[in-house]
């Protein structure tokens, strides 16, 4: 990205610096701007009513005032037929209001996206004319609507067009056509948005019948809200709509207004404000279903009715994000797979793409790739498409010589709506493509008003400021340029890492920075104090100063491209919080902090560690996390892995026990891994025994929790541990039951979980000729390190269609991003196996339990199978006759009588008659000196195995949705 400051004359400034007597920097800023003559700029900084135009300049005005005044002399019906989208529903409310309330009588219709499509609609026509004489007044809409004004006409009922939008060679033949963008209209100002010209409309019925402005222009909130939400240029007499407007809104009376505000912690609206969190949410209702519904939250006067359109508002807006994500994965996809971001202008399609969020899935693209976007929705009869563009290229003018091919076609130069036959699309691409479109070199540029220090930022400058809003197009926030100054921090957030958030210190006040999409620049993150370069707009919100990052860079040594695992990302964090790393101390951590921080341990500690579990199911899940992050081996001890003792190793507390005076003398510290487990099974006797050796050895043990119920803390006093730090976080997820019903997710789950890694390759094979046409990463603990790094670089880089993974992967779904769909797909031997899917960065996730009652039985199966029980050992010696025995022999009979599914377990078996006094000498197994009394450690395993399997996954596993949402939701719930 580059960056270019605005060279300004010096004479210019000093010119409005003594006309208007005003500052360098606000000068800088209005020529910047193009406002460079004092009386343009005069007029700017002072909005005022007399800057509204005399709406009878507008051609046909006249036509429809006469048209509508008889209307209300006859008390003829006024139909007001809107468009879907903010501009079309506030104008639709402002003429309705107006027309109301100064005696006409009114019906209105907005159309539904999805079923009616953009235009007007002749069956509402035919209904409106069979049971009433009257006139329909269209709002954003109209100017192509040829056969239905055709139709009306021929009913016998005049149309009234106001529109905003690019007028065709011919205008249809309606009874009055206002548009600013007619050839032939003399209109001084030609970018009013659709609301702004129904306003000028009840203007001129107003001057017409002496109504005061104050009678009226408490409908200006609701024009400056659809003038903001349409992205129209906020100049001239916009400036003033939008700054009355905004200044009525921070005090409406519209109930549903006002709490749609507060439940958006909005108390004094901007254009930004409305730009970007206000007009999505009332957007996604036409985009989804019906724009009614946000029509009534802006004319609704009860408060109940209103709070409940505005729930529905937010149901509609994370729908309206779920299908958003998906359309524009699959988009990118398509885009990456034909290398289509090397066309000069870019045409994804999918077949049945939600029509409704087509347009902000293109906006999207446009931003990614810098390249006009189209993209399209086929179904089986007609396709319907959006498109939107860059600055240098109009579509109008780019497709309006190919418009035989649309059945609907209009919009404004950066953004166009279409139909079209689903048959004809092929051929309309390919005419697309015949098509001269002019290409940049680049597109990354920012032009930047002015370069300062932050230290410059001063209240003086703030208030210049103030005096350019409201932002918008036309007048977009002043850019700024600040070079090699110091941030307190540089750090990560969001989905998949993708935002910045720094710190600085401005004249004394500390002032949070935020980059959203910038964290790819991050390599990693910086809790000491880091010089950089950032190009930034200001927030000065309630008082409360905050800077925007649009583009960051830092020194090249801190920017270098290099292979570090993403979870070395916190360890600065670590060294800082725990300098000294005293044994005796008890640590509450959420999940991905307790990997992060044993990670830590073993690559930045320069002490032997020893981490300890409960059993082989806990142990085995923390080693598997790590794995994903560990380029070599990684050492794990047990009743099957004796001689692997390395300076950071994973133990089972049953191993640790039996090796005990070994394990003691030849480790520096012990890591007591989930203590709420302890705290649970202190009544067993090898628990017990354990916590009586950590009492008596307290500066060896240090002891972490991820869980932390009841009395935790002080069963961790008891014990001897001091509680050195605590937190806790809440994971954003949704659970659905589907047992069974795979099927079901098949198609849009993004990720297949699977317990049990020995059946990834079976449902792979299952289901691959169902995913041709996507490329199936399969992520397993078996992998090499390399192959592993290339699975979590492929997430990264998105280029994936679906993802089979075991459990226990270091939340490696999270990497899928907001709204990601996961299907358990085998039931897990611990809940911590569905908690590290879980994000809690703020990403809402889908998690579907396909798992059934019988893959339960399977997992318990799976237990009894892995630690045999000394009833089982009994009979397996029974059927052993004679003091020695061959391993092949041996092998044969575990398989035969059913004891062993394969011969790969036989080594369990052998490790117990190891620990009972077998001895081995080549292929042979000599038993003739078995100690029964010394209990082998494979079976003090199994106690531990199934007192925790039976205790607390099972039942909870037996519960489905509701057990599990509670357990993974409290942090109180031991898992």
């Amino acid at each position: 990205m580059r960056w270019i400051v605005k060279q300004v004359d010096q004479q210019q400034i000093e010119l409005l610096c003594n006309s208007l007597t005003i500052s360098p920097f606000l000068a800088r800023l209005l020529i910047n701007r193009g406002f460079k003559e004092p009386q343009q700029v005069f007029e700017f900084l002072n909005p005022n009513i007399a800057h509204l135009h005399d709406p009878f300049l507008l051609k046909d005005m006249d036509r429809a005032v006469l048209l509508l005044l008889k209307a209300k002399s006859e008390d003829l019906p006024v139909l007001v037929y809107g468009d879907y989208d903010v501009d079309g529903i506030t104008g639709v409310a402002v003429l309705k209001e107006f027309l109301e309330r100064f005696g006409w009588r009114t019906e209105y219709y907005i159309p539904k996206r999805m079923d009616e499509g953009y235009g007007i609609q002749p069956s509402v026509i035919d209904q409106f004319c069979r049971k009433s004489k009257g006139i329909i007044v269209t709002v954003d809409c109209g100017i192509t609507a040829f056969e239905a004004i055709d139709f009306a006409n021929s009913l016998g009922c005049p149309v009234i067009v106001t529109d905003h939008h690019e007028v065709g060679e011919e205008l249809p033949r309606a009874a009055a056509i206002i548009d600013p963008k007619r050839p032939d209209d003399p209109y001084p100002f030609k970018d009013l948005a659709g609301v702004s010209v129904a306003f000028k409309l009840i203007c001129a019925l107003a001057q017409e019948l002496g109504i005061e402005r104050e009678q009226f222009f408490d409908l200006l909130e609701l024009v400056a809200l659809g003038t903001v939400a349409d992205m129209v240029k906020l100049v001239d007499e916009n400036r003033f709509i939008v700054k009355e407007g905004l200044r009525r809104l921070r005090n409406t009376k519209r109930p549903g207004l006002s709490l749609l505000f507060a439940r958006l912690g909005i108390v004094e609206p901007d254009s930004r404000d409305i730009g970007y969190r206000v007009a999505p949410k009332l957007n996604a209702a036409g985009r989804l279903d019906s724009a009614d519904d946000a029509f009534q939250l802006l004319i609704a006067q009860d408060i109940t009715v209103a709070e409940r359109l505005v729930d529905l508002l937010f149901e509609y807006n994370t729908a309206r994000q779920e299908i958003e994500a998906d359309i524009f994965a699959h988009a990118v996809e398509q885009i990456e797979e034909y290398e289509l971001q090397k066309d000069p202008l870019i045409v994804v399609r999918g077949s049945g793409w939600h029509v409704g969020v087509i347009g902000i899935v293109a906006t999207r693209l446009v931003h990614r790739y810098g390249r006009p976007v189209m993209v399209i929705s086929e179904s089986e009869d007609i396709a319907r498409g959006s498109a939107r563009s860059v600055p240098e290229i109009n579509l109008i003018e780019l497709l309006q010589p190919l418009s035989s091919h649309f059945k609907e076609f209009g919009g404004h130069p950066l953004a166009v709506g279409f139909s079209l036959s689903s048959d004809s699309i092929d051929s309309f691409i390919e005419a697309l493509r015949s098509c001269k479109i002019p290409v940049r070199e680049t597109f990354d540029v920012i032009e930047v008003d002015h370069e300062i220090q932050l230290e410059q930022i001063n209240d003086q400058m703030l208030l210049d400021m103030q005096m350019l809003e409201p932002f918008g197009h036309g007048n977009p926030e002043p850019i700024f340029l600040s070079k090699n100054i110091s941030a307190e921090f540089l750090r990560t957030f969001g989905q998949s890492h993708s935002n910045v958030k720094m710190g600085f210190v401005i004249n004394g006040r500390k002032i949070e920075a935020l980059g959203f999409g910038l964290g790819y620049l991050l390599e990693k993150p910086s809790y000491e104090s880091t010089n950089l370069d950032i190009v930034f707009s200001i927030r000065n919100g309630r008082g409360s100063l905050s800077l925007n990052v649009i583009d960051l860079s830092l020194p090249k040594k801190s920017c270098q491209s290099t292979e570090e695992n993403e979870i070395a990302q916190r360890w600065l964090h670590f060294d800082r919080l725990f300098s000294e790393l005293k044994p005796g101390r008890f640590f509450i951590l959420d999940l991905r902090t307790r990997n992060a921080f044993l990670l830590w341990l073993k690559e930045k500690v320069d002490l032997k560690c020893a981490v300890i579990s409960i059993n082989n199911i806990v142990s085995s899940h923390v080693h598997q996390s790590l794995l994903r992050h560990v380029q070599g081996k990684l050492s794990y001890a047990n009743s099957l892995n004796r001689n692997s003792l390395e300076r950071f190793t994973f133990m089972t507390v049953s191993y640790f026990l039996d090796e005990k005076d070994r394990i003691m003398s030849q480790y520096d510290l012990f890591v007591v891994n989930e203590l709420a487990h302890f705290k649970v099974f202190q009544q067993n006797r090898q628990i017990s025994e354990f916590l009586q050796l950590v009492r008596e050895n307290i500066d060896k043990f240090v002891a972490l929790s991820v869980k932390n119920p009841d009395d935790l803390l002080n069963f961790a006093t008891a014990v001897g541990f001091e509680t050195a730090y605590e937190k806790s976080l809440k994971p954003n997820y949704g659970l659905t039951d589907l047992s069974g019903d795979i099927d079901s997710v098949i198609n849009d789950a993004s990720c297949f979980l699977f317990s049990d890694q020995r059946k990834l390759a079976e449902f792979f094979k299952r289901f691959k000729d169902r995913w041709k046409d996507k490329e199936v990463i399969i992520y397993s603990h078996t992998l090499r390190p390399g192959q592993r790094l290339n699975v979590v670089n492929c997430l990264k880089k998105k280029k994936f269609g679906k993802l089979i993974s075991s459990t226990n992967t270091d939340g490696l779904p999270t990497m899928l991003g907001q709204e990601a769909e996961i299907a358990i797909i085998d039931a897990p031997f611990t809940l911590f196996e569905i908690l590290d899917v879980l994000s809690t960065d703020g990403d809402n996730q889908l998690l579907d339990l396909c798992f059934t009652s019988e893959s339960v039985k399977e997992r318990e199966a799976d237990l009894e199978e892995l630690f045999p029980s000394e009833k089982i050992l009994d009979e397996i010696l029974t059927k052993i006759r004679g003091e020695r025995i061959n391993q092949r022999d041996l092998n044969e009979i575990l398989v035969e009588s059913g004891y062993l599914k394969t011969q790969s377990y036989a080594k369990i078996i052998m490790s117990i008659l190891r620990d009972l006094g077998a001895t081995f000498v080549g292929e042979e197994i000599i038993l003739s000196h078995l100690r029964f009394s010394r209990k082998p450690v494979r079976i003090m395993e199994r106690e531990l195995e199934f007192a925790y399997f039976e205790g607390i996954t099972k039942p909870l596993l037996t519960q489905r949705v509701k057990g599990i949402y509670r357990a993974l939701a409290n942090v109180k719930t031991v898992i």
